[in-house]
């Protein structure tokens, strides 16, 4: 009887304070990210969500029956055959949706993810909308299809193609590189430079700690400081005099990538899809 309430106390831990609430879509963050300034700013739109959903752009699923929904394995959330139906849910400009649709272009191009417009009989699809709400995505497919969504607040969202290709690459299955089993090998986090507010046990559980390696598969790819699914410098930072995340093997500039798939994502997609011939 002991055991049991030591581990509903710990579930119940996890989710309310190393989880927090990173099930509901913020307007505070929307409002933060409303005063994006992308040629002055040194971070992606999709960090303003730190502090507030997981990961800083990654919504959780609530849990049911006493679990956390952070997906059991990486290939159970896979979109079958690659095709991934999607619909426009948001009120996007013909300049917006061509973004989005250069975004796609991109996995069409370079794997063999298909993204393509929602048929009648397509069950569960992609929605993509345009919440005041930030820029974030659930990860993988999931049965239930309110849970297969992407969210890009315009025109922040939507500034480059290397936020849509992000979100797209959380809704087939990925977390970003530095949660890798493996980044201790490569990079350093220096916990002193976050907000004062984030310099917590819990706020680096729920936004900088590693993976399961189940969880986090690397497919034999090096790390890659240049990944679209890498963030800024200054993820989460005080002051941009001071970096959070610090490479500890030589690199030259900011990490991420704000124009899409670095070569790395690419192989990264082409193998966990079974894309044998791009």
């Amino acid at each position: 009887m002991k055991i049991v309430t030591v581990l509903l106390l710990y579930h119940w831990l996890l989710v309310h304070y190393v989880l927090g609430d990173y099930y509901t879509p913020s307007e505070e963050v929307g409002r933060a990210l409303s005063q994006y300034d992308r040629m002055n700013e040194k971070r992606f739109p999709f960090e303003f969500g730190m502090g507030h959903y997981y990961q800083g752009d990654i919504m959780l699923v609530r849990p049911e029956n006493g679990r956390v929904s952070i997906p059991d394995s990486l290939t159970s959330y896979i979109w079958p055959k690659g095709r991934v139906p999607y619909k426009l849910v948001g009120n996007f400009t013909t300049s917006e949706k061509n973004t989005i649709r250069d975004a796609m272009q991109m996995f069409r191009e370079f794997t063999c993810v298909r993204f393509v417009q929602r048929k009648r009989n397509d069950r569960l699809f992609v929605a993509i909308g345009n919440n005041f709400t930030g820029c974030y995505s659930y990860v993988g497919r999931r049965t239930n299809n309110q849970f297969n969504y992407i969210n890009l607040q315009t025109p922040q969202c939507l500034m480059t193609v290397g936020t849509p290709v992000h979100e797209m690459m959380h809704a087939l299955g990925y977390y970003h590189e530095f949660v890798r089993p493996d980044r201790d090998e490569y990079i350093y986090i220096n916990r002193s430079a976050l907000l004062p507010e984030y310099q917590t046990d819990e706020f680096y559980d729920a936004n900088f700690g590693k993976l399961r390696p189940e969880d986090g598969q690397t497919y034999n790819i090096t790390y890659n400081y240049g990944s679209v699914m890498h963030y800024s410098r200054y993820a989460g930072a005080q002051s941009l005099e001071y970096p959070v995340l610090i490479n500890t093997k030589p690199y030259v500039g900011d990490f991420g990538n704000e124009n899409g798939f670095a070569y790395s994502d690419v192989l990264e997609i082409n193998r966990r899809y079974n894309c044998s011939s791009t």
